[in-house]
């Protein structure tokens, strides 16, 4: 069985990192991005989390072992210790208080997984191989950044766009996926190096050219 991928907004959400070394950092280093509210609860941190409450006055630390109250606010809580006991304990929790939970290297007390993360702008993917060779997924993930168009930002402004226009224009769901289709593989098909105003005028040819066959 594998794990189903979902993709939550996790902007202003209550993130639990319990622990403080140098796994919890990668872990906070990963979320960021994703502006949560990260809480960082352990007795100690190491020199590389303390530089990111430097840099990130959004981050909250608070010196202490982990208490239920502190896993119960939270909305989703990763276990970044190696203290089999903490471990047992937050995963224990969040299952009786359907919270998700991440144990890091613990595959049995968790309820999810961090994916291999690429992220370009809007674009977002996760590789997973359910926990059982995480390298693979590494590779994958180097695998995936190498193919992304370099401008891929653009590109998903620009389509982005012109499918809204297209709504306004061509009210059958099923023909507006072919036209998008079509134009993106008149995109792919210039290297992903056409202006706003070119995506259009083919866009727009491309509805006229339907309209005549109907």
């Amino acid at each position: 069985m594998g794990y189903f991928p979902l993709f939550v907004d996790l902007k202003d959400k209550n993130i639990l990192i319990v622990g403080g070394g140098k796994v919890a950092f990668r872990k906070i280093l990963k979320l960021i991005p994703f502006e949560p509210k990260i809480i960082i609860v352990a007795p100690e941190i190491c020199c590389e989390v303390e530089r990111l409450l430097e840099e990130n006055k959004s981050l909250i630390y608070r010196k202490k072992r982990v208490e239920i109250e502190d896993i119960k606010n939270a909305f989703i809580v990763i276990s970044a210790t190696n203290d089999k006991s903490v471990n047992n304990l937050v995963a224990t929790v969040c299952k009786e208080n359907n919270i998700f939970v991440n144990s890091v290297d613990d595959i049995e007390n968790c309820s999810f997984i961090f994916p291999a993360l690429v992220k370009k702008g809007e674009f977002i993917a996760g590789l997973s191989t359910s926990g059982k060779a995480p390298d693979v997924a590494a590779y994958l993930k180097t695998l995936t950044e190498q193919v992304i168009p370099e401008n891929l930002e653009e590109v998903i402004e620009n389509l982005g766009l012109l499918r809204q226009e297209l709504k306004s224009q061509v009210p059958e769901q099923s023909v507006r996926a072919k036209i998008i289709h079509e134009l993106l593989e008149f995109y792919k098909n210039k290297n992903f190096l056409l202006s706003y105003e070119e995506l259009k005028n083919e866009m727009n040819n491309l509805v006229e050219s339907i309209s005549i066959k109907n």
